[in-house]
C-alpha cells in the first residue's frame, strides 16, 4: 500500500513526457535515490538536529510542530535535490524542457514517498492495526500521495529553468526559488497536518496548499508539452527539404496520437524489430527538433553543430532501414 501508489504515479508521470521520453535508466535511478539514499541522508540529518532542539524545547505540540515544519523540510528536500543536481550535472542533455525538470524531481519525490509510507504504516499497525494502515493509506497514499513529487518537482522545475534559459538571472535564481517553493509548501503542508492533530481544520491549509501546487505544476507540464510539439512541428520542416525525413513521416512524429497508432499496428503484426526502430527513429527525431531549438536559443557551438549533424545521418540511415 505505500509503494504501489507511488511506482503507479511515477509511471503515469513519465507516460506524460510524450514526445522524448527519459532513458527507463535514469527514471529507475531517480525513483530509488529517493527511495533509499534521501531517506538515509534525511534521517540522519533530522536525529543530528534533535539534538539541540530536545535542550531547547519541551516535547510537546511545540517540538512537534518545529520539526515537522521546519527542521523536515530542511532536511529533506536537499537531499531530494542532490539526485537532480547530479543529474544535471552528468546528463545534461536529457534536460531539454521544464518538464523534464518536473519529470525528474517528480520520480524522486515518489521514491521517498514510497519508503516514507512504509515506515509510518508499520507503525500504524503496531498501535492501530489493518484498521489504522487503512486509515492512513487513505491520506498519505492517496489524498496526499503527490505531496513529495510536487516538493521535489519545483525543484526539478528551477534546475530546468536553469538549464533551457541563456539569462544569468535565471540560471542563478531558478534553482534557488524552485528549492524554496518546494520546502515552504513541504513546510506549510507538514504544519497543518501537525495541527490537524488537535483543532482538525489546519488540514485545510494542506489540502490548499498541495492540490494548488499540484495543479500549478500540471498546467506548466501541459504547457511544456504543447510547447515541445510546436519544437517539433517548427524544426523538422527543414528536415523534409534537406531528405531527412519525409513528409508522411513528419506528420507522424509530430503527432502523439499518430505515433502510438502507428508503432501499434506494428506490434500487433508481430515485428518487434520494426516496433524498436520505429520508436528509435521517433527519439531521434524529436531530439533533433530539440536540440536545434536550442541551437536557435542560446547560441551555435562546434559541439551542438556535430550533434546535429550526427542526428541527421542516423536519421537518414534509419529511416533506409524503415
Amino acid at each position: 500500500m505505500g509503494i504501489a501508489p507511488m511506482v503507479f504515479y511515477a509511471l503515469l508521470l513519465w507516460w506524460f513526457d510524450r514526445y522524448e521520453k527519459e532513458p527507463f535508466g535514469l527514471v529507475v535511478a531517480a525513483f530509488v535515490w529517493g527511495a533509499v539514499p534521501a531517506v538515509i541522508f534525511s534521517l540522519i540529518a533530522q536525529i543530528l538536529f534533535d539534538i539541540p532542539i530536545s535542550q531547547l524545547v519541551a516535547p510537546g505540540l511545540g517540538a512537534d510542530l518545529l520539526g515537522a515544519s521546519l527542521i523536515a523540510p530542511l532536511t529533506e528536500e536537499p537531499f531530494k535535490a542532490l539526485a537532480l543536481l547530479l543529474l544535471f550535472l552528468f546528463f545534461r542533455r536529457e534536460i531539454d524542457s521544464p518538464l523534464d525538470g518536473i519529470l525528474y524531481g517528480g520520480l524522486v519525490g515518489f521514491g521517498f514517498a514510497s519508503t516514507e509510507n512504509i515506515f509510518y504504516f508499520i507503525d500504524a499497525f503496531s498501535s492501530g492495526g489493518l484498521g489504522g494502515v487503512l486509515e492512513l493509506s487513505f491520506f498519505r497514499a492517496w489524498l496526499f500521495g503527490l505531496n513529495h513529487a510536487l516538493f521535489t518537482g519545483c525543484t526539478g522545475l528551477g534546475l530546468a529553468l536553469a538549464r533551457t534559459s541563456p539569462s544569468w538571472v535565471v540560471k542563478i535564481g531558478a534553482p534557488l526559488l524552485g528549492l524554496s517553493a518546494g520546502m515552504m509548501l513541504h513546510g506549510v503542508h507538514n504544519a497543518g497536518a501537525t495541527l490537524a492533530g488537535e483543532l482538525c481544520w489546519p488540514l485545510l491549509f494542506s489540502l490548499l496548499a498541495d492540490w494548488g501546487g499540484v495543479l500549478a505544476l500540471l498546467g506548466i507540464m501541459v504547457w511544456a508539452s504543447l510547447r515541445e510539439r510546436d519544437w517539433i512541428t517548427h524544426y523538422l520542416q527543414e528536415e523534409i527539404r534537406v531528405g531527412v525525413i519525409g513528409q508522411r513521416d513528419y506528420q507522424t512524429i509530430r503527432s502523439y496520437r499518430r505515433r502510438v497508432a502507428q508503432r501499434l499496428k506494428v506490434l500487433l503484426q508481430g515485428d518487434l524489430a520494426l516496433w524498436l526502430r520505429l520508436g528509435r527513429y521517433y527519439r531521434l527525431a524529436t531530439e533533433l527538433a530539440f536540440t536545434k531549438h536550442r541551437w536557435a536559443t542560446h547560441g551555435g557551438t562546434p559541439k551542438l553543430a556535430l550533434h546535429i549533424e550526427q542526428l541527421r545521418r542516423e536519421l537518414y540511415e534509419l529511416r533506409k532501414q524503415l
